[in-house]
């Protein structure tokens, strides 16, 4: 049997391990713009830091189930991760197809772009840059061994607001792109609101993890509002 010293250790690390894992997510977000050719790279880093974040879960101890990523939910995983992809297509569509809800897709990052780019966002800069890296992340490795330390409600939370916080730096490039938030107090209430939906989305993500135990119901997810929602602002802006 364990004892009880031995049991405060590990969980002592494990703190410790979660939040490093936390604060090099958010630095790497904050600073990965500043390697020269950054948007031409952006993909092999992303994938290489995944492997990077697979790597060091494993090796702390984290079983593949931990991660999400035990074969004999896969099936489980897939159907839910569908399930958000419909709904989020027939979202799309409805407020692309009524008129006065087609200003809420307007991206300005999307005038003047060719459908080539619009597909390797789509098929490729989005599902093996963005959303896989950030799943086995946050829904992987941080999620799993948060599950160590709190109750699944807690490391949810946990998990969704530092995931709001690591959105920082895309949400300021979208105001830039967009034009908006010019102002201090202005800039400042789009960026919680920003922050605020991207940890509700984290919410969501975390649920369909737990809910699956596979990490593909997340990523699938992720992927499929992520690209949809490319499509849909291309089909009003481009």
């Amino acid at each position: 049997m364990t004892s009880a010293p031995t049991r405060e250790r590990s969980r002592r690390e494990t703190a410790w391990f979660v939040a490093a894992l936390a604060g090099a997510l958010l630095v790497y977000n904050s600073t990965a713009q500043l390697v020269p050719g950054y948007n031409a790279a952006y993909v092999p880093m992303n994938l290489l830091a995944t492997g990077g974040v697979l790597f060091i879960g494993l090796h702390f101890g984290l079983s593949t189930g931990e991660m999400g990523l035990a074969r004999q939910h896969v099936r489980t995983g897939a159907v839910w991760g569908l399930v958000i992809v419909v709904l989020a297509a027939l979202v799309l569509a409805m407020a692309v197809a009524i008129s006065p809800l087609r200003p809420l897709l307007d991206d300005e990052r999307m005038a003047g772009i060719g459908p080539g780019l619009v597909a390797y966002r789509t098929l490729v800069r989005i599902p093996l840059g963005t959303a896989l890296f950030e799943e086995v992340a946050f829904r992987g490795a941080l999620l799993g061994a948060s599950l160590r330390l709190a109750s699944p409600v807690t490391a949810a939370l946990a998990n969704s607001v530092v995931f709001g916080l690591w959105h920082i730096r895309p949400a300021l490039d979208l105001l830039d792109a967009n034009g908006l938030g010019s102002g201090g107090a202005s800039r400042l209430g789009l960026m919680i609101g920003a922050i605020g939906l991207t940890a509700a989305a984290g919410c969501l993500f975390c649920l369909l993890r737990l809910r699956s135990r596979s990490l593909l119901a997340p990523l699938l997810a992720h992927v499929g509002i992520n690209s949809l929602a490319v499509l849909a602002a291309y089909s009003v802006t481009g």
